[in-house]
């Protein structure tokens, strides 16, 4: 058995590839054997931050070429890769006992501590089949408003599906601490308003300099960079996942397979069957992917201008109670029930650009190294 964790994210352009890699680096590092499937379709990422370029994936195996043992890279900076690319679209087609054959590879395989799936972008079927067979998803987004509208995207269609683990959420690419509780803070808002699917913080990776260096070399930045910032804040997203193992557990790779491709299956059955006559037309735009992030964009916006209104009217509230107790004989008026109001944090000192650190929620602190 293993930790199964599914990374995956709403858009593209995030980050998340870099993060699996890295992550699954860090946990090498502490000593756990680790299995990094690259299940991100035919953009072969994982390849371009390693400089690996496998002639044989997923499909290889599928097709009874070579054995899952044969095309795995083993060993690379202390971990083992699959190269999915386009075997797993293919996954959707097996037959019966090409299913079999799948699952019995995989449980020929060694025994790992962690087994971590970097899914595509978006809410495919296949990423949507790796993440309800999971135990653990981790769900990376950045402070843009389409990357968090994107986000709540894919939370809505889990929601649908009633997957029932809290979603850990990381912020990438934060400049600031400020925006990233602020970002989170949004997600979060919108999800606990319109859906039943639970979201937690895990942790920020900060922008970094030397992670552009590091994909111009093709090195992963926490081998050629380890004491960077983004290198620390992956050791803090490595330390709590690490406390937090008991939250979840372990999940044998046969039912983690079972559950994936029985979920694929049947979704992959439902989109062959015709839309019946009888659907109204408001009930088809409701199936469209694109009404769906359009609705998802209009429910995200409603939450954020409900937020701001509220701002608003603390902040008006502050300064009439300002004017009501300022002295007359003072030159300078009372400012302290307006930064009441306001939230405005302490003061403490700024780590390289990242802002003041009380300005962050205490899980959104990973970029402290700690």
């Amino acid at each position: 058995m293993a930790r199964i964790i599914t990374i995956t994210s709403g858009k593209g352009g995030v980050g998340k590839t870099s993060i699996s890699l890295n992550l699954s680096l860090s946990l090498a590092s502490r000593g756990f054997r680790v299995c990094l499937f690259d299940a991100d379709l035919g953009l072969a990422n994982v390849n371009i931050l390693t400089g690996l370029y496998p002639k044989k994936d997923l499909e290889s195996v599928i097709s009874g070429q070579f054995s899952l043992k044969e095309i795995i890279i083993k060993d690379y900076q202390g971990i083992d890769i699959i190269p999915g690319s386009s075997g797993v679209e293919k996954i959707a087609d097996l037959t019966q006992t090409q299913t079999g054959t799948l699952i019995s590879a995989f449980l020929d395989l060694e025994d790992y501590d962690y087994f971590i799936f970097d899914t595509s972008a978006g809410i495919s079927a296949q990423v949507l089949s790796f993440c309800m067979a999971s135990h653990e998803i981790i769900l990376v987004a950045t402070c843009e408003p389409t990357s968090l509208t994107d986000a709540y995207s894919m939370l809505k269609v889990l929601s649908k599906y009633e997957y029932d683990s809290p979603v850990k959420v990381v912020i990438n690419q934060v400049t600031s601490g400020r925006a990233a509780q602020k970002a989170y803070a949004k997600l979060k808002e919108t999800v606990q308003r319109f859906l039943s699917i639970k979201v937690e913080p895990l942790g920020i990776v900060a922008t970094d300099k030397n992670v552009r260096a590091a994909v111009i070399s093709q090195t992963p930045f926490f081998m050629l960079f380890p004491d960077t910032l983004a290198s620390k804040c992956i050791k803090s997203l490595t330390d709590k996942l690490i406390s937090r193992a008991h939250e979840t557990g372990d999940l044998p790779l046969e039912i983690f397979w079972d559950k994936c491709l029985s979920f694929l299956k049947k979704h992959h059955a439902s989109k062959k069957e015709q839309v019946p006559e009888k659907e109204t037309k408001k009930e088809k735009a409701l199936a469209d992917p694109e009404m769906t992030q359009a609705v998802a964009r209009i429910e995200l916006r409603l939450s954020q201008l409900f937020k701001e209104v509220g701002e608003i009217r603390q902040i008006l509230k502050g300064q009439e109670q300002a004017r009501k107790v300022a002295a007359p004989a003072a030159v300078v008026v009372s400012a302290e029930p307006l930064s009441k109001a306001v939230s405005v944090a302490p003061v403490a000192p700024a780590v390289e650009g990242l802002g003041d650190p009380r300005e962050i929620l205490l899980d959104f602190e990973a970029w402290r190294g700690n």
